[in-house]
């Protein structure tokens, strides 16, 4: 079916965890002041909390070269960080839909683990909901093409994360997402997707120790 390709492309949206609005936001308003559903944080948490912050900041705006900066280094040992770059860029670049909203919230952030190279690691969960626009007029324009997205989607994400509004020609979704937050000595906190298409590549380029933790879970 001609429509199959957006899917992909949507898909390929969350793949990378992030998604740009149609105009560059206010970053303090990307991610909610409030944490006290958080609990009471520990120094090194607070300070992952807050290089998290502004990692969801740069998703949000689409900033390439800081998403590449904040992404844990070694991920580019197995991944061109120019091939990475010019993904994200093509989805920015689409024609077909936009991004107009990408709003999150951190839900969990994990104790901070140390070891003794000096290594420290946590894991971190939040929400996300992005909202997407069909702007080709020809794109999902009839009933058995919406029919066909809506079941999809509902197959991959759940009904209750879905919504479709066919008279504005609107998608928003819902997602749990993860992370990893890495800190080597004298590098940083950097983060890492945790889903099934890294964690292929996890053995390549993580830690033994940070391995072992993941193995336990």
């Amino acid at each position: 079916m001609k429509y199959l390709k957006y899917l992909i492309l949507i898909f390929s949206i969350f793949y990378f965890l992030a998604c740009a609005a149609e105009k560059e936001p206010k970053k303090e308003q990307i991610v909610s002041d409030s944490f006290a559903h958080l609990g009471v944080l520990t120094s090194k948490q607070n300070r992952v909390k807050e290089m998290l912050v502004i990692y969801l900041n740069e998703l949000k705006s689409f900033n390439t070269d800081a998403i590449i900066e904040m992404t844990y280094p070694k991920l580019f040992t197995v991944i061109q960080g120019d091939i990475f770059k010019q993904y994200i860029t093509s989805m920015l670049n689409a024609k077909d839909i936009k991004v107009k909203s990408y709003d999150t919230n951190i839900t969990k952030i994990s104790r901070v683990t140390s070891f003794t190279n000096d290594t420290h690691f946590a894991k971190i969960d939040y929400s996300s909901k992005v909202k997407i626009i069909f702007v080709n007029p020809n794109l999902y324009n009839t009933e058995s093409s919406i029919n066909f997205l809506y079941d999809v989607l509902i197959h991959k994400y759940g009904k209750e994360n879905i919504e479709i509004n066919v008279k504005e020609r609107t998608l928003s979704i819902k997602r749990k997402e993860h992370l990893l937050a890495i800190k080597e000595k004298d590098i940083p906190w950097k983060f890492l997707g945790d889903n099934k298409e890294y964690r292929k590549l996890y053995s390549l380029i993580l830690p033994n120790e940070i391995l072992k933790v993941l193995n336990k879970n």
